[in-house]
């Protein structure tokens, strides 16, 4: 039975246990959110009820993209309970059990966030000691989370917990027991960079924080050659070994239509021209046509060349030198506007971050974004001195905390993020952040 929590929360739906502690899914009233309510059961010992508290306590006091935040947590009777953010419910054991699999273009950045949020647990001098698919949250239109705070610990050292985080991405990447295979050995897309970083982090040779940046330094192969686009030599074992087991079986093929998400339409350019932006000539200096290095046609995420804040109506600027934070690959990282103290509408028509792309593009990824936050995307072919000169292509509003825009084909060029309204916080001022912007091929 779940305690007497404060008025603010009111229970839900059950949603089962992690071990001795007990989920529910709960609503803060005044803010109107989803919240995880986690709990130790009545009769629970004092001292694992302070061992409880002490995890969750130390976890708060880390902000970081890939790392659950726990908004409270106290004694009540004889339990002890904590409340954090909902994530969505999904951990990577149910994605496992759905036989649900992580595109690598997915996975790879959000593991690279995961280990960077391991870092900075550990530069807390936090140690987690539980790590495993349950503790990892990745639900669809979230970054993935370490979670789990508050389980008994099943070991004692930062090694350790490096350790447990990389043999989770390697079994995640092939499905297969640690050591069965290699990760670029079962997925083309895969580069053997990732196959040496995460026998590193296994090994405990390195820390989070190298971790994280050789999976963030690694790049994905060509699309062309991922498994399940084409013939390649590494499905030899397994044809031969269905072709044993079932080989009365037929081959089945399926196409999959992505759908173009409903709360995106075509928008047009807000109102003004002649605005001209402060980094404009910066981002000229820098060729944005196609790389002759790879081939357009395998580019599985297009190539940015560089990012800058676009102003058009400030004087001190966007945080221009956060705006690299943006593309750096680490969701734990982002480039934020100013905090306004009143609505964006009424003290200008938007502010945005530029980015200069290599490669076609038929899709934008906004990740990291304030729910609330209404935005526009425009187009030139070149970094625009006039905003008559860009192009609208689309816009909408940020759900979930990400958007996904399909676009009419485009080459190379600098693409627009154009907020026009930004979502209160909870202090009453106004505020944007983008933690990562991509352009799919």
């Amino acid at each position: 039975m779940a305690p007497l929590l404060p008025d603010r929360y009111r229970l839900e739906v059950r949603l089962g246990s992690d071990g001795d502690i007990e989920e529910w899914l709960a609503t803060d009233l005044p803010l109107d959110r989803p919240v995880l309510l986690r709990f130790l059961p009545s009769g629970t010992s004092p001292e694992r009820a302070d061992d409880f508290l002490a995890s969750v306590r130390a976890a708060a006091g880390v902000s970081h993209t890939h790392s659950a935040t726990v908004y409270a947590a106290g004694k009540l009777d004889d339990t002890a309970y904590s409340i954090s953010e909902w994530a969505g419910g999904v951990s990577l054991a149910d994605r496992a059990l759905a036989r649900e699999p992580i595109p690598p273009e997915e996975l790879l950045p959000n593991a690279a966030g995961l280990a960077s949020a391991l870092a900075a647990l550990h530069a807390a001098g936090i140690v987690h000691g539980a790590i495993d698919a349950e503790s990892v949250l990745f639900s669809a239109a979230h970054p993935a989370k370490i979670a789990g705070f508050g389980r008994p610990p099943n070991w004692r050292t930062q090694t350790e917990d490096v350790q447990a985080l990389a043999a989770l991405f390697e079994t995640t990447l092939t499905g297969r027991p640690i050591g069965a295979a290699l990760p670029s050995q079962v997925v083309d897309a895969i580069p053997t960079q990732v196959d040496r970083a995460l026998e590193l982090g296994r090994t405990g040779e390195v820390d989070a924080l190298h971790l994280a940046a050789s999976l963030r330094a690694a790049p994905l192969l060509a699309p062309s050659r991922r498994a399940g686009r084409g013939w390649t030599w590494k499905w030899l074992g397994p044809a031969v070994t269905l072709f044993v087991v079932a080989g009365l079986l037929v081959a089945l093929g399926a196409n999959l239509t992505r759908q173009a998400r409903s709360n995106v339409t075509i928008g047009s350019p807000a109102a003004g021209t002649n605005r001209a932006s402060p980094t404009i000539a910066e981002l000229a200096t820098t060729d944005a046509t196609p790389t002759d290095t790879v081939p357009e046609s395998s580019l599985l995420v297009a190539e940015i060349v560089r990012a800058a804040a676009y102003d058009p109506f400030g004087t001190d600027g966007e945080h221009d030198e956060l705006a690299d934070q943006a593309i750096d690959g680490d969701f734990g990282t982002s480039w934020k506007t100013e905090s306004y103290n009143s609505p964006l509408p009424r003290l200008k028509d938007g502010v945005g971050l530029q980015v200069v792309v290599r490669g076609p593009v038929t899709a934008v990824e906004i990740a990291g974004a304030r729910d609330g936050t209404v935005f526009e995307l425009y187009w030139a072919s070149v970094p625009a001195e006039n905003f008559a000169d860009w192009t609208p292509v689309a816009e909408g509003t940020i759900r979930g905390g990400s958007a996904d825009v399909s676009v009419p084909p485009t080459d190379g060029g600098v693409w627009l993020v154009w907020f026009t309204d930004l979502p209160a916080t909870t202090e009453g001022t106004y505020t944007g952040a983008i933690s990562e912007v991509r352009f799919r091929s």
